[in-house]
């Protein structure tokens, strides 16, 4: 749902980010597969349960997957604007797919290719749901208004949430393959520099979430800086068909948005901008 309005954060500029990532994307994962675990016949992508090199469980995402090769970098940086925030989006790293496991089958007819690939921690015991709803368990008043201010801010599509059943039902956020606009798997720089100035919030039930809420939410929105989000769209391997200008622009995107999603969500909720 997008509104146009809002304002804008004054002094942005997509020039502010030319050459911004000149040199500085990553060259290596952080991570390597250690052996599939288990393939995934449910989801669009065709992500499958590895384990990677630290002994943790990830759901991985390669190059090949059956949404396009650009999916893997919309679910990093997204995934990572998240933990900037504060957001609950499940952890992500980059994971290098040795070439001594390439040709396992992750969905039927598909391939493991060596290379690098992403990776999303496993949340267990949960239950996939499209729906906000057990806001009062847990924390989620404020674990949902963090999801509303992520979608806003990131352009979200084809929202998808986990609720942890051994956590009260906690929710997180992942599957973000379908964020920054124009919405889905192959954003691009026009619809970037387009939508930049325009609110996209997620039509939600607005019981729970108070004033106070949505004002310690847009706190650290507020104070998200250039060197923020340079960092973490450095983590993106050079070797992923993204080009350092296009990574510029989602760095101009974001850093503008910031400020107005921020302030579209406190209004939202009852409080002064």
């Amino acid at each position: 749902m997008a509104s146009h309005g809002g304002g804008r954060t004054p002094g942005v500029q997509r020039s502010n980010w030319t050459g911004v990532l000149t040199g500085r994307r990553s060259l290596v994962a952080e991570l390597s597969l250690q052996a599939p675990l288990q393939a995934d016949n449910r989801g669009g992508s065709g992500a499958f349960l590895g384990l990677g090199s630290d002994g943790e469980r990830y759901w991985i995402k390669t190059l090949n997957n059956l949404q396009g090769p650009r999916v893997p970098t919309t679910e990093q940086i997204v995934a990572r604007a998240g933990s900037l925030i504060g957001a609950p989006a499940c952890v992500v790293r980059t994971i290098e797919i040795p070439a001594a496991l390439a040709g396992w089958e992750f969905r039927p007819g598909a391939r493991l290719e060596a290379g690098v690939a992403h990776a999303s921690l496993q949340v267990e015991p949960v239950a996939e749901t499209r729906a906000l709803d057990h806001r009062l368990e847990d924390d989620n008043a404020r674990r949902h208004a963090s999801i509303l201010a992520l979608h806003d801010w990131c352009w979200g599509g084809d929202g998808q949430w986990l609720v942890s059943m051994a956590e009260d039902n906690k929710f997180y956020s992942h599957d973000h393959g379908w964020y920054l606009p124009p919405s889905g798997p192959d954003w691009d720089i026009a619809s970037m520099e387009l939508y930049v100035d325009a609110g996209h919030e997620l039509p939600a039930g607005e019981d729970g979430i108070t004033p106070a809420i949505a004002r310690e939410v847009a706190a650290p929105l507020r104070g998200v800086r250039r060197p923020d989000i340079a960092d973490l769209l450095s983590r993106i391997p050079t070797v992923w068909p993204v080009t350092d200008q296009e990574l510029e622009c989602v760095g101009f995107f974001l850093e503008r948005r910031a400020v107005p999603a921020a302030e579209r969500l406190v209004s939202r909720f009852g409080g002064a901008p």
